[in-house]
């Protein structure tokens, strides 16, 4: 069964269920307003008898007359019409012609204890079960000295199932109206769960082409709430899974670019001691010792790429340990100080009193060793790289790695922490182009941020940012 049709016949089984209970309920609370209808009713029809017995006992028309009349508003109306002496037993009745029912001769009804004059009804329960509502209506002098104290009585009693006809009577405008508004309701219910539906086929739709690699796919942002919310989750993923794979692409012509260099370099040197081009014991040392370095390079751009590969899916858990900066830092700078005075190059570290931070020791020094690498790699001989810690803010701590190198031109600023992307495309052998791009994961993992500031011509600011409280998440 489908999702429009499920909801069809949710809303439909809904909307019967809320009608039937509104039915119930004016059942329950009208029923008694029926049986006040029912002898309200009886009360009408009494009224017209009451006149013409009033009639008779002054002589304006004759009882036999009366009665006739009275025949026939039995016929009419489907009403049982008495006429009881004191001890009520029944002088007369006029009878529907289709009753089936037969009076007994004595109609015992409950009157009055008060007041035996005014008119009073209730119901009456006949010998053979039959229920009744009544109207009882006292009259007196019709056949004898009139007799205040006990009257003749004209009754009007009608079956209990007739009253439900009333009732039957009265509930039609009700059954009409809850009809239609079924009908109206069922049509609201289409028309919304289309409003549901027809945005949830356009998501299948669109996943069934993302999933044929078809990924331009987008979805209008319409409908309900929840359901535009849904659209637009969905063309954020859609969008996500067109850049994976762009990525992805351009992952692997970036890994094909960066190993058809060495494999090239291999393939030729062992091709020249295969086929003896390189015939002197010299040149097949120097044949060898390329094949070695080219692989010794792609040793380390597949380890890089497997170790990127691992930070970026959250794959390797940094340690949670307690690092002072200002020891981290005076040990890198230690490392790089005999490197740094070969290149007659300045390397200044001024580090703040800072508290320590929670993080992977080990990864952390990594990212500054990347940094200060690529800042005596990039300045000139006579140059300055400068590490600067300080703590600008309660919640974090920042260290700057500056340098006066060249600068990074604006356009290539953005892409620095992208992997194998190299600002000085020259140094195609100093690195696959991965450092920085490890860098910025590491950091990330450790609830941090890194940022680069450069301008032509004075040099690189390389900004990493990391959080005092324990914050590392895995990206």
């Amino acid at each position: 069964m489908s999702l429009r049709t499920r909801l069809i016949l949710t809303y439909i089984l809904i909307i019967f269920l809320c009608l039937s209970i509104v039915a119930a309920s004016l059942v329950v609370l009208l029923g008694d307003n029926i049986n006040r209808l029912a002898m309200a009713r009886l009360g009408d029809i009494a009224l017209p008898i009451y006149i013409q017995f009033r009639a008779a006992a002054r002589g304006q028309v004759s009882l036999n007359q009366a009665w006739t009349n009275l025949q026939e508003t039995s016929q009419e109306t489907g009403a049982y019409i008495f006429l009881l002496d004191a001890q009520d037993i029944i002088i007369r009745q006029a009878i529907p012609e289709d009753s089936s029912w037969i009076p007994p001769s004595k109609l015992e009804i409950k009157k009055p204890p008060v007041n035996r004059t005014a008119a009073y009804r209730g119901t009456y329960i006949a010998p053979d079960g039959e229920k009744f509502i009544f109207f009882a209506q006292p009259v007196a002098g019709l056949f004898r000295t009139p007799n205040t104290a006990n009257p003749e009585t004209l009754v009007l009693a009608m079956p209990r199932r007739e009253a439900l006809a009333i009732w039957g009577d009265f509930a039609k405008p009700f059954l009409w109206a809850g009809l239609a508004a079924l009908a109206v309701s069922i049509l609201i219910a289409i028309l919304l769960a289309r409003s549901v539906y027809v945005p949830i086929r356009r998501v299948t739709n669109a996943a069934e082409q993302i999933a044929h690699g078809n990924y331009e796919q987008e979805i209008p942002v319409a409908g309900p709430e929840e359901v535009k919310g849904l659209a637009i989750s969905f063309n954020q993923m859609s969008r996500q899974v067109k850049h994976s794979q762009q990525m992805l692409r351009d992952f692997v012509a970036d890994v094909s670019h960066e190993l058809r260099s060495p494999l090239t370099s291999i393939k030729g040197f062992a091709q020249a001691m295969l086929d003896g081009t390189a015939k002197d014991k010299e040149a097949q040392l120097k044949a060898a010792r390329v094949i070695e370095d080219e692989s010794k390079r792609m040793m380390r751009l597949v380890e890089e790429l497997l170790e990127f590969s691992r930070l970026e899916s959250g794959q390797i858990i940094m340690a949670k340990e307690r690092v002072d900066l200002k020891e981290l830092l005076q040990q890198c700078h230690e490392i790089f100080l005999m490197r740094a005075e070969e290149k007659n190059i300045q390397l200044k570290t001024d580090v703040e009193p800072l508290p320590p931070v929670i993080g992977d020791i080990d990864r952390l020094e990594q990212v500054f060793n990347n940094l200060l690498d690529n800042a005596l790699k990039h300045t000139p001989s006579g140059g300055k790289v400068n590490v600067v810690a300080r703590q600008p803010h309660l919640n974090f701590v920042e260290i700057a790695v500056t340098d006066t190198g060249p600068g990074i031109p604006g356009e290539q600023l953005r892409h620095v922490f992208e992997r194998f992307y190299r600002a000085d495309p020259s140094a195609s052998k100093a690195g696959a182009g991965l450092g920085l791009a490890i860098a910025r994961q590491i950091v990330l993992a450790h609830g941090g941020d890194i940022m680069a500031k450069s301008a032509l011509g004075k040099g690189t600011e390389f900004l990493v940012r990391l959080p005092v409280k324990p914050n590392i998440t895995t990206p």
